[in-house]
């Protein structure tokens, strides 16, 4: 099956997850992410883990310098209300994530998803804010951006 018709299959899939659940929690296609945002996903079991509080915590106290590398951030748990920029997360799109990008339960990780849709960044550690941003930072179209 070529990807796109893969997409097209996640996307349907996906948006027609959350419509028997709250009306207010939000299903997601990524392609509609494609060549305009960053996409950072951090998959925890619970939002006390201590790697994802210490991360969430640092993207709180950093909004502007979030905003301005075009980040969505993904908070994708397994216990807890999952969120996509603070938005609530349809239950069914968080399993979808955790299975399109191979997070085992019970673990955390750190996925960043350049513009272009390719994953950047996949880590399972402690990974710091600056670490992250540095990393996009030395992206060429971030570099493009920063120049205009």
């Amino acid at each position: 099956m070529s990807r796109a018709i893969v997409a097209a299959v996640i996307a349907v899939v996906a948006l027609s997850v959350g419509g028997s659940q709250n009306e207010r929690e939000t299903t997601v296609d990524l392609n509609q992410y494609r060549w305009k945002n960053r996409l950072l996903l951090l998959f925890a079991p619970t939002r006390d883990h201590p790697r994802f509080d210490s991360l969430h915590g640092s993207l709180m106290t950093r909004k502007v310098d979030v905003a301005d590398r075009d980040l969505v951030v993904f908070e994708v748990l397994e216990s807890g209300l999952s969120t996509l920029d603070t938005e609530p997360l349809d239950p069914g799109t968080a399993e979808m994530l955790r299975e399109k990008f191979g997070v085992a339960e019970g673990s955390f990780s750190v996925i960043l998803v350049g513009k272009d849709g390719g994953v950047k960044l996949d880590h399972q550690d402690h990974i710091s804010l600056e670490e992250i941003f540095a990393l996009i930072d030395a992206m060429p179209m971030r570099q493009e951006e920063m120049r205009r």
